[in-house]
């Protein structure tokens, strides 16, 4: 009866375990205040302790009956939600550390690739800066003011130039910026002083070729203006006629009525008609001075070469620019760098006025010689005239 009792009491105590793990699964799940499953478990295991009969009986019921041992399970671990996440975080943390200790490599290798592209910046800069200057040098001195003496040499065809004297002078100044134009035509009779004549006092301009050339010439022209000569050239009949094929021909509107024998045939000129003239027509209208004065012929020849400056600053003469160009050099022994050619066509393009004006004189005897004698005044304008500034300005 003993032993009955206390298996009932046995069987009563695993159902009241039993019935307590079932309430304390209930509170862990809605009742938050009453006490947890662990701690009832560690409750039972205590009250296990304090109780040995229900420990043995326990121990027997685990035991099989017919004496066979049953393998011990061994649980996998929990693996709970914290325990990712702390994984997740060492993992991202000791990633970010690896990072942090790449990324000084990084910054220098992006520092040491920055560097090469600076110094590319900083050479292109140099050189942005370097062609700008360049170009505003070459800017200034392609519109700087320009004085172009040209000389017509009395030589025929086959003649040499040697012992010839110039049948005209024409000092041209050119100013691109205000797109201004003076022509001043010097008669070849004009008495002044010649440099390569210091035992004179004077003689005509136009033996200071026969003397001493181009040179001679020049500085005779400079003596009288006052004017800085910076190019020039020489034009005899036979390269007159031959410059004026090479780009065409010019339209040359007659300003007088005559008629002139040219080498192929005679030409006859009406004022105010346009004429389309080849070589051998432009020479003689230039040459002609039978039936007026020395001036008008002199007007004439730079209605002519203004003409050519025209034909060669228009788009359909552009093309022709590098021969005219080689030619003149060969030929007419021009003196010109291509910023005089740029200034002077910068100026032409323009289609600027053209101020004509003449040495003005009088006819004077000395020693029985003929010699045209410069007014002082008319000297005078000439030289205020062609004391230009850069903008077109007097000084």
């Amino acid at each position: 009866m003993k032993d009955e009792q206390h298996l009932s009491r046995v069987e009563r105590r695993k159902r009241e375990l039993e019935q307590q793990e079932i309430e304390s699964s209930h509170v862990d799940r809605g009742q938050p205040d009453e006490p947890s499953i662990h701690e009832k478990r560690r409750e039972q295991a205590t009250r296990q302790s304090e109780h040995p009969f229900l420990n043995e009986q326990m121990k027997d019921s685990s035991k099989p009956k017919n004496g066979t041992v049953k393998p011990h399970r061994k649980r996998s671990p929990r693996i709970s939600l914290f325990s990712k996440r702390k994984s997740s975080r060492s993992k991202s943390q000791h990633a970010t550390r690896q990072s942090e200790s790449s990324t000084p490599t990084k910054r220098e290798m992006s520092h040491s690739s920055k560097q090469p592209t600076k110094r590319k910046r900083k050479w292109k800069g140099k050189v942005a800066l370097f062609l700008l200057v360049i170009l505003l040098v070459v800017g200034y001195m392609a519109t700087s003011p320009f004085t172009f003496l040209i000389m017509g040499s009395d030589a025929r065809v086959g003649e040499s130039l040697s012992g010839s004297r110039t049948d005209s002078l024409q000092l041209m100044e050119f100013v691109p910026r205000s797109g201004a134009v003076q022509n001043v035509s010097i008669p070849r009779d004009t008495y002044t002083a010649i440099p390569c004549e210091p035992e004179r006092e004077g003689d005509k301009i136009t033996h200071a070729f026969a003397f001493g050339g181009a040179e001679c010439t020049v500085g005779a022209v400079e003596g009288l203006t006052d004017a800085s000569v910076d190019g020039q050239v020489v034009i005899t009949f036979e390269s007159f006629m031959e410059l004026i094929d090479l780009i065409g021909g010019v339209n040359v509107t007659a300003t007088h009525s005559f008629s002139e024998k040219g080498f192929n045939q005679t030409y006859e000129y009406t004022e105010g008609v346009s004429y389309a003239m080849d070589g051998d027509m432009a020479l003689a209208y230039a040459r002609h001075r039978k039936s007026d004065t020395d001036g008008a012929r002199s007007n004439r020849q730079t209605e002519v070469m203004t003409a050519v400056a025209e034909k060669l600053a228009s788009p359909s003469g552009w093309t022709k620019i590098p021969a005219t160009y080689r030619f003149m050099k060969e030929e007419m022994g021009l003196e010109m760098n291509v910023l005089q050619m740029a200034s002077v066509g910068l100026t032409m393009i323009s289609n600027p006025e053209v101020n004509k004006m003449q040495v003005e004189g009088q006819d004077a005897y000395i020693n029985n010689v003929y010699y045209y004698e410069p007014l002082e005044e008319s000297v005078q304008t000439i030289r205020d005239a062609l004391d230009l500034s850069i903008w077109g300005t007097v000084r």
